[in-house]
């Protein structure tokens, strides 16, 4: 049986660039080579793309880049072609590599909002993870908070506020002190995860959070911060069959608690939600939900379709407890991957 061919793809032109290179290296080791042919193509922070084909250990350093058998790669938008074209010697030559399955490792803006997801479907290759519309549910905090709220699932209080705002944001100081109380978290929608979210005790602190947060995006959200428990799961498989993982806990010292220490209850509670949670998103294939339970019930806070790939992560150890080594879940994802 022939193998199959995996584009790994990694780093991105976003500030989850280092992370994407972490995740990339476990994925890249944890490939078999009996059952794959693994193509690992990068991209630099300024947005090249290019085929590496060195020593993994380089990914994990960020020295990959440098390697001289790098070269340019597009991955070309053509269904015809469902592949990689590499451009050789000065980009006077190429040659085309056919591709089975794009694997994204990509962290932050330009690799979990639908970019990726909706290029591989223009190539017609089939690709892990969620498609282009869910990714971008996911990415965009006020899409996910409506989506939710719409399907009966509590989040945070927010307001919503676009740049072309700008100008009335002052006036709108009151409404938003209706709806969500100080301290108050002010983050762009769409943001990489090493972009900082801003808290604001204040009036002045808010003007100049709200600021910040539009330098990141064209929207940004207001949200009211959330206390209690930090629980984690995992959702897999298709509209006919979900599965859902244990339920994780972080505790207070970063502590991985598996299975989390809470009623049975819950833990129902948090599988029911999971899963209409993945529906109303849209997602396919996997992702990995993040709860806080509060005094005031349960709400679901984030809802990841690219999470971290890292052997010592929490999707990798809660796959791992629920029956599948870090091997094995790789292939189970790669089985899922969406048919473009």
């Amino acid at each position: 049986m022939a193998k199959k061919r995996i584009l790994v793809l990694f780093g991105g032109a976003s500030e989850d660039h280092e992370l994407s290179l972490r995740s990339a290296y476990y994925v890249l080791n944890g490939l078999s080579s009996s059952e794959y042919d693994v193509i690992p193509v990068g991209i630099t922070k300024a947005g090249r793309w290019l085929y590496f084909p060195g020593d993994y250990n380089a990914v994990r350093d960020g020295t990959w880049e440098t390697d001289p058998d790098c070269c340019s790669a597009i991955l070309s938008p053509d269904p015809l072609h469902r592949g990689l074209i590499k451009l050789l010697e000065d980009d006077s030559s190429h040659s085309l590599q056919r591709i089975d399955v794009v694997f994204p490792v990509l962290h932050g803006k330009y690799g979990e909002c639908g970019q990726i997801q909706a290029l591989c479907k223009l190539s017609g290759i089939a690709y892990v993870g969620s498609g282009f519309s869910a990714a971008n549910a996911c990415a965009d905090k006020m899409l996910t908070h409506l989506l939710l709220n719409k399907a009966g699932i509590k989040t945070a209080k927010y307001y919503y506020i676009e740049r072309v705002d700008i100008d009335e944001i002052v006036a709108r100081f009151d409404e938003i002190e209706e709806t969500v109380n100080y301290p108050m978290y002010v983050k762009a929608a769409v943001k990489s995860r090493s972009a900082g979210t801003n808290i604001a005790e204040n009036r002045e602190e808010l003007k100049s959070a709200i600021k910040l947060a539009f330098s990141h995006h064209h929207k940004i959200i207001i949200e009211e911060p959330l206390y209690g428990r930090v629980l984690e799961c995992i959702v897999w498989g298709s509209v006919y069959k979900l599965n859902v993982s244990a339920v994780a806990e972080t505790a207070d010292n970063f502590e991985l608690i598996i299975p989390a220490e809470i009623d049975e209850s819950v833990i129902n509670e948090i599988e029911n939600t999971a899963k209409t949670a993945f529906m109303a998103l849209g997602c396919t294939s996997f992702a990995k939900m993040s709860f806080k339970l509060t005094e005031n019930g349960l709400y679901c806070c984030k809802v990841s379709n690219v999470p971290g790939f890292g052997k010592r992560g929490i999707f990798a150890m809660l796959m791992e407890d629920g029956g599948y080594p870090y091997s094995e879940m790789l292939d189970l994802l790669i089985d899922s991957a969406k048919e473009a």
